[in-house]
């Protein structure tokens, strides 16, 4: 006699009992016996963010590698120990962000981070920079003596990055000169408001690129590199801006290509002008070099007014016009200047050439001429070798005596 139905669940039964003791896990602490060994290129660096975003997360594009794949190799008696685990964790903690590797040997647990050893011992794990942070942070452990370190480099060129420089565009004589085509004359009393030293569409500007090479043996890293460029002095800035108008800043970022360059920027020079101005340029750890350049002040005004309106032929050279030259502050300053008379044959300057305000006396300067033959004719006054502006002084009468 059959029992067909009795016989169909106690193999239910068989089999269910069978995957429950059968399906359990394997999973064990590894034996305090047995090793744990952190596996990973040293010799390759990690990167911080240089830039974050509002919610604390690193701008992109950026520079790579900003991770590194980790081997965890857990043995027992010198075999791979299939199932066995560790939890690891960082110090200083939560610098670095722990993923996933590709085979899911490793995952987050409720306050771990827990990585199982697969059938040959190893399990794998990714570390990877989210945030600015950088210096080595060490890989530990929980409950256990084995340990190693991850380098994190601050965002930029490495120390072996070669050829760092900064090539700035007509400045190869580290001056930049006046060009006086603000320059004004004027016959009256020095004005009560100064010019605008940042003068709209006429502002001094020279282009410039960073340029770098990648080592030998990290070519990629160069791509998306951050440089920083700075300057240091009131009276220049850097921008993007090819017309210099503002905003203004002394500071800016710009990140390399993959061939080592940067996006043109534009170092611009207000009329004021400076000595040594220097511009500077780094990246991570590498510092170039800077570049110290002098910016000649931009002339605004230059007053010619007559001392005497009238002088007798035969007393030889004689004070007629004294003049002075002032920045865009309505400060003295010093300009070469190119003297002449409208009419030579009346009125003879002594010299054709002056320097005003030499060596900062705050008088105005005193231009002589002699007076050769009756009739009128003026001084005449121009920024050296510059034909414009000419500023001429009010007539001056030539007299017998």
């Amino acid at each position: 006699m059959t029992r067909p139905a009795t016989t169909g669940v106690i193999a239910t039964i068989a089999v269910a009992c069978s995957c429950l003791w059968g399906c359990v896990s394997d999973e064990h602490p590894l034996a305090t016996g047995g090793a744990a060994d952190f596996q990973f290129d040293g010799s390759t660096v990690i990167f911080a963010a240089d830039m974050l975003d509002e919610a604390g997360r690193p701008v992109l594009p950026r520079q790579a590698p900003y991770e590194k794949t980790i081997r965890l190799q857990l043995t027992n008696a010198g075999a791979p120990d299939e199932g066995a685990y560790v939890d690891v964790q960082l110090d200083p903690p939560d610098v670095l962000q722990f993923l996933a590797g590709s085979d899911d040997s490793c995952r987050h647990l409720s306050g771990a981070f827990r990585c199982t050893a697969q059938e040959d011992g190893f399990a794998h794990f990714i570390v990877r920079s989210e945030s600015d942070w950088s210096g080595e942070a060490e890989l530990t452990l929980i409950g256990r003596a084995e340990s190693d370190v991850i380098s994190v480099h601050p965002a930029g060129l490495p120390e072996n990055a070669n050829n760092f420089s900064m090539v700035v565009e007509g400045v190869d004589t580290d001056k930049v000169p006046a060009r006086y085509n603000a320059l004004g004359c004027s016959l009256t009393p020095q004005p009560d408001n100064t010019f605008d030293k940042w003068p709209q569409g006429a502002v001094r500007v020279r282009e410039a690129e960073v340029r770098a090479t990648a080592p030998s043996n990290a070519p990629g890293v160069i791509e998306h590199a951050p440089v920083i460029i700075e300057t240091l002095h009131p009276e220049v800035f850097v921008t993007r801006d090819p017309t210099c108008e503002p905003p203004r800043d002394s500071r800016l970022r710009v990140q390399l290509d993959e061939l080592g360059r940067s996006p043109k920027f534009y170092f611009c020079f207000s009329d004021i002008g400076g000595d040594l101005m220097q511009l500077a340029f780094s990246s991570g750890v590498k510092t170039g070099e800077p570049k110290l350049v002098s910016a000649e002040p931009e002339p605004r005004l230059l007053r010619v007014t007559n001392i005497k309106s009238q002088i007798e032929i035969g007393f030889g050279q004689l004070e007629v016009v004294a003049v002075s030259v002032f920045d865009a502050n309505l400060d003295p300053m010093t300009l070469s200047v190119d003297v002449k008379s409208s009419d030579p044959s009346i009125l003879a300057v002594n010299s054709p050439s002056a320097i005003v305000h030499f060596q900062g006396d705050p008088n105005p300067t005193v231009l002589f001429a002699e007076g050769t033959t009756e009739g009128t004719a003026r001084i005449q006054v121009s920024p050296e070798l510059h034909d414009e502006p000419l500023c001429e002084s009010e007539q001056i009468t030539v007299v017998l005596p």
